[in-house]
Order: structure tokens, then C-alpha cells, then sequence
């Protein structure tokens, strides 16, 4: 459970302004520094641009100082689990993720959440900022060297997956995903994988199987009209693809699912 203590979004203090806690806060602190720091580390001292972000856990010396104008948004949190070892980001060093604009609606609602009277505010608040330490690990997940083309790239990536795999049905065909993002077949399968660890066609397979293992609860529809609506073509392609992902073709796990929820009715 992440509890918050303290937080703020788009904080100004003034010009030049030094925070300097040699024994740290006694509990993590995320910052994302909206102006340029110098910040004072282990290993010496670095400027950073604008839009780093560190984690500091607990304990850890805080050392840092405006450039000139000082505007930041923070969170001062304790948490059950190091959240640099459970979401993969650093701690106690400047990173900077890809997407920083992504970050600020999350500092903005847990600030309103905070200050809230709400029902289930603590809630709320682990779930943004769960949120947020999610974001902020996919931000980092690039190879490094390509990570303002790939920053850029994304955001139609995932929109055109998104639109694939919630029409699973339709013909995705590689020219028309290829079409759609204005890349050439290498380029789209480089970034693909780079992006989701996968391939379009498996995870275009993968959601059509799934949606099929669904539809087949539906005893209304015949299992040619479920190949169908998952966008199989040919019958015999899907009992094959089925067989091999489940284990069973589609008319035995349809016996073997209504089995088993006969029996589980029969004991409730």
C-alpha cells in the first residue's frame, strides 16, 4: 500500500531556492523538477534539464538546488515495497522519462486527492499513484539511442493496437498496419517488438483465442459462427490454432466448460 504524506503539483519557490536534507526526508520522495537543479549527489554534482525526475529512498541524503527559477511537483510517500525494485526505476539518481507531459495529470489528481475529504481518499490515492510509478517505468522501457524517435513513435503505436486488438475480427492485414503508421515492413516489425515485446500477429492471435473461448460459453452459437466473429476465415485454421493454444478443440472445451459449471452449480 502507498500512503502519501505530502505532495504538491507545479510547485514555485523562490529563485535559487536550496533543499538539504542530510538524512533525507525518513520516507521516499519522487520528484519530477519542472526547472533546471543542481543536484548533489554520492557521486558528485549534476545540472539537469528540465523534466528530471528522481526517487529518493528513505534515508537518502536530499541536495538540491534551483538553477535559477525552482518549480517542481512531488510526492512524499511511504510504501510496503520499494517501488524502484517493483516498477524498475532507479532511486537516488536523475532519470529522465520519455513521456514527462504523461506524468502531470497524475501529481495534479493526487494533489486534489490529498486535500480532499472524500470516502476511500487513501485508496485513491494508491491507485494514482500506482498509476503514476507505471507510467513512469513504461516511459523508461526504450532502447537507449532511439529514444525521442521512439518517444514519438509510440503514442500511434499503441493507438493503432488498441484498434486492432478491440476489432480482432477485422482483416489486419501487415500492408494495412504498415499504412498506418507510414512506416516499411522492417521498420514496423523493429519498432513493434521494440514496443510491446511481441509481434502483431501473435498478439492478434492471442486476443482472437481468448474472445473464442467466450464466445463458445454462448451455446446459442455455432462454433463456425464463433471462428467467425474472431476473425477466422476458415474453419479448419481455427480448430487448429484453438487446439493448440487450449489443449482442446473448440467443440470439447465447449463440453468440458459446461461440465465444470454444471458442477460448480451443483455445489453452490
Amino acid at each position: 500500500m502507498i500512503e502519501l504524506h505530502f505532495c504538491e503539483y507545479n510547485r514555485s519557490n523562490h529563485d535559487y531556492d536550496t533543499i538539504f536534507r542530510p538524512s533525507g526526508s525518513g520516507d521516499y520522495l519522487l520528484l519530477l523538477l519542472k526547472t533546471p537543479m543542481k543536484v548533489y549527489g554520492k557521486e558528485g554534482l549534476s545540472v539537469t534539464r528540465e523534466n528530471a525526475c528522481i526517487l529518493y529512498t528513505p534515508g537518502y541524503p536530499q541536495h538540491y538546488q534551483a538553477v535559477r527559477r525552482f518549480c517542481n511537483s512531488y510526492l512524499h510517500f511511504s510504501s510496503d515495497e520499494n517501488p524502484a525494485s517493483r516498477f524498475c526505476l532507479p532511486e537516488n539518481q536523475v532519470f529522465y522519462p520519455a513521456r514527462p507531459q504523461e506524468l502531470d495529470p497524475y501529481f495534479c489528481r493526487l494533489q486534489q486527492e490529498f486535500f480532499s475529504a472524500s470516502p476511500y481518499r487513501e485508496e485513491a490515492a494508491h491507485c494514482l499513484a500506482t498509476e503514476l510509478f507505471i507510467a513512469l517505468s513504461r516511459s523508461l522501457a526504450h532502447p537507449a539511442g532511439r529514444k525521442e524517435e521512439m518517444a514519438a513513435l509510440y503514442p500511434s503505436f499503441q493507438k493503432l493496437r488498441l484498434e486492432m486488438l478491440s476489432n480482432c475480427e477485422q482483416d489486419w492485414s501487415l500492408e494495412r498496419l504498415c499504412r498506418a503508421v507510414s512506416l516499411e515492413k522492417s521498420q514496423f516489425y523493429s519498432y513493434y517488438h521494440s514496443f510491446f515485446s511481441s509481434t502483431p500477429k501473435n498478439d492478434l492471435l492471442q486476443v482472437r483465442l481468448e474472445k473464442a473461448k467466450n464466445l463458445l460459453s454462448n451455446e446459442a452459437l455455432q462454433v463456425s459462427e464463433v471462428a467467425r466473429l474472431c476473425g477466422f476465415g476458415n474453419l479448419a485454421h481455427f480448430s487448429r490454432y484453438f487446439r493448440k493454444y487450449c489443449g482442446y478443440s473448440p467443440r470439447a472445451y465447449r463440453e468440458v466448460s459446461s461440465s465444470v459449471c454444471m458442477y460448480s452449480d451443483s455445489r453452490s
